[in-house]
């Protein structure tokens, strides 16, 4: 196995950078480490344990403490699990995973198996969203309810666009390594005054192999047999999955989807502004 980590230093900033996060949090929490078949699997779990039970599929390389964050407002009434994804920048193993087949599902499913989470709220970030499609396909009678929050899988961004603000800007960056190229990559998805998730992913860019596969986009077939009630948060200005495109696709692609809530004025990874409507809109249908 090869590591995602162009070196150690790389890797032990991102740990650092990881831990930092999550210490700012100031939160109470266990940290659960489930051996599965494709390797050791860190799961954050914390909040309310008398609470409903929530599962999260985290963005790309995000991990915990990233997405803890942003549900930080209702951690007293629910009992969050946090899955971390293998092969990414979290404290699961880091054993990179086949997109094409059905590694994805089997590994999650085997996650909530070792947990005793037989039937549970799931909510699916960015590429998390891809991972619960996934099990979605594999075994839907595991999810009670289903959020997804900008997610992949169900369309792609405009390519002209993509070229200029994300394509462009990242090949001047690496043929000049001038910040201001990797900044205006950055500001394409980041929140204009996030500075830890600037330099979290700066330093991503920076210290790891990236991965660039991209995962597909889910065929109406492939769920034919999923009626847990299906909820989507999109964002307007999503670079990577176009909020109205989403609102319009996923009307036909979900024949038990309740309700679709686009943020305004929001990149692709949502602004801490956008924290106390995600939480308000998570609280309204989970209960």
């Amino acid at each position: 196995m090869t590591s995602i980590y162009k070196n150690n230093k790389a890797k032990t900033d991102i740990m650092n950078l990881y831990d930092e996060k999550l210490k700012s949090l100031q939160i109470d929490y266990t940290n659960i480490d489930v051996n599965t078949k494709f390797g050791r699997t860190r799961v954050v779990k914390t909040g309310n344990t008398s609470g409903k039970k929530i599962v999260f599929f985290h963005g790309f390389n995000a991990g915990a403490p990233i997405t803890l964050e942003a549900v930080k407002g209702i951690l007293n009434e629910y009992c969050f699990y946090v899955i971390e994804t293998i092969g990414q920048t979290t404290k699961s193993e880091e054993r990179v995973m086949n997109i094409k087949d059905d590694s994805f599902a089997l590994w999650a499913d085997e996650v909530l198996e070792k947990l005793e989470l037989e039937k549970v709220n799931v909510i699916g970030i960015s590429y998390g969203a891809f991972i619960v499609e996934k099990l979605i396909i594999h075994k839907p009678e595991r999810i009670e309810k289903c959020v997804l929050v900008v997610p992949s899988g169900i369309v792609n961004g405009d390519i002209w666009n993509s070229t200029k603000k994300l394509t462009l800007p990242l090949i001047r960056w690496k043929i000049t390594k001038n910040e201001k190229h990797l900044k205006s990559f950055l500001n394409a998805f980041v929140p204009d005054n996030d500075d830890f998730l600037y330099r979290m992913l700066s330093a991503l860019m920076k210290g790891i192999k990236l991965d660039t596969r991209i995962p597909k986009i889910l065929k109406p077939f492939e769920i034919e047999n999923f009626k847990a009630p299906v909820y989507i948060i999109a964002a307007k200005n999503d670079v990577y999955f176009p909020g109205e495109k989403i609102v319009k696709r996923s009307k036909e692609l979900f024949s038990n989807l309740k309700e679709v809530y686009l943020l305004e004025n929001s990149k692709h990874m949502p602004s801490k502004d956008s924290h106390p409507i995600i939480q308000q809109k998570i609280k309204k249908w989970i209960n």
